[in-house]
């Protein structure tokens, strides 16, 4: 392989899990063989719980933000409109740590593709299914919530107002947290502020390694397997190659129907061939399902340059960030010309002398090729196993 997997990022999920289960997994041997008393214990669980937060401040962030500035403003609210128990902060505090775990794990789900099936339900199949986690994520949190501080006798003694304002605040903080991640997801993380602050009212430049990347053959596949089944290939292909470059730190920008257009910072122009490597093994490794679920296996051609672009907000109602300049063009220029030279992927000599010694010993000149569009010709390279 040109790119060895020990060059590929770690996926700090299955680390994290890993990790949590040696911890868990010391202090019963240590009981079990050794006697340990329940307090070295103790310390083995406190420190995975503190492991456990800092995990989820370092990768769950974004997340985090949005569920407890909505969760602090319901509270407020709350606490405007009934005056809650005494002694219940702790277990407050306690149940609503559980509660976010739940919410968090279901929207890890979303965020894998065996869970989207359930996106084909109908609407209301849909919201169905979303009362039914939600309803046992509450009686869950809140039956350990309740154990935990051995309050079980004291259950029936809570107004029932508080319960009113408890479920409310259960169902409003999560639905209203859901909806905000989504319109984020929709702009991109990385340009949500910007949009809030009217960066890109007006053009902005950025220094940005720059990738079109196009489906191959999308027209025949959709003569060949119909629009709705060939739309659900180009949803997978979509989806497989989002978080493959995502994982690989690029911004998506946009989505071009059968493509999509990414960025780097020109300092991580590395990235941008891995994350295509990485999409092409994925493509080799998954070949077996594509061919029994579609009878086709997805193609791709990738351009890459880099250079000064601008980024300029377009639209009124339906926001849309627009990406122009000479660079972008050229980019989008190379992804097209792969047709001409047989290659998969180019990547112009700009690129070529960002990229690490080692990367740059991978790659194949072609020589210098005229750009449509531009008077000066400009170096080409491409990948050697691409080509």
């Amino acid at each position: 392989m040109i790119f060895r997997r020990s060059e590929q990022p770690v996926d700090h999920q299955k680390v994290f899990v890993i990790w949590l289960s040696v911890m868990n997994l010391l202090p019963a041997l240590g009981v079990y063989f050794y006697d340990w008393p329940g307090n070295i214990v103790i310390y083995f669980y406190w420190a995975e719980c503190a492991l456990l937060t800092a995990f989820t401040l370092v990768f769950y962030a974004k997340r985090l933000i949005v569920f407890i500035t909505l969760l602090l403003t319901a509270i407020f609210i709350a606490s405007m409109a009934s005056e809650p128990p005494s002694g219940s902060l702790m277990m407050t505090i306690t149940f609503w740590g559980f509660y976010y775990f739940c919410w968090l794990g279901y929207i890890e789900l979303n965020h894998r593709y065996f869970w989207h099936k359930t996106h084909r339900l109908h609407p209301l199949q849909r919201f169905l299914l979303y009362l039914v986690f939600m309803t046992l994520a509450i009686a869950v949190c809140f039956s350990l919530t309740i154990t935990l501080y051995d309050m079980w006798d004291g259950v029936a003694n809570i107004p029932k107002s508080i319960y009113i304002v408890f479920f409310t605040m259960a169902a409003a903080v999560p639905t209203t947290a859901l909806g905000m991640l989504k319109i984020i997801d929709m702009i991109g993380a990385k340009h949500f502020v910007h949009f809030l602050l009217g960066t890109y009212h007006r053009p902005v430049k950025r220094e940005r390694v720059v990738l079109f990347l196009d489906m191959v053959g999308s027209t025949d596949m959709a003569e060949k397997l119909g629009p709705e089944k060939s739309m659900d290939m180009l949803i997978q292909f979509i989806f497989d190659a989002s978080a493959i470059i995502r994982r690989r730190g690029g911004d998506i920008l946009n989505y071009t129907g059968d493509g999509l257009v990414v960025l780097w910072p020109i300092k991580q122009a590395e990235k941008s061939i891995e994350a295509t490597q990485a999409l092409r093994e994925h493509i080799n490794d998954t070949s077996n399902m594509y061919q029994r679920k579609f009878n086709i296996v997805p193609d791709f051609r990738v351009g890459i340059h880099a250079g000064t672009i601008v980024i300029g907000q377009i639209g009124e109602e339906k926001l849309f960030l627009g990406l122009y300049g000479d660079v972008v063009n050229t980019a989008a220029r190379l992804e097209q010309m792969n047709k001409e030279t047989g290659t998969k992927i180019l990547i112009s000599g700009i690129v070529s002398d960002k990229l690490p010694l080692p990367q740059q010993e991978q790659l194949q000149s072609l020589g210098q090729k005229e750009i449509r569009g531009k008077e000066e010709k400009i170096d080409v390279y491409t990948v050697r196993e691409a080509a």
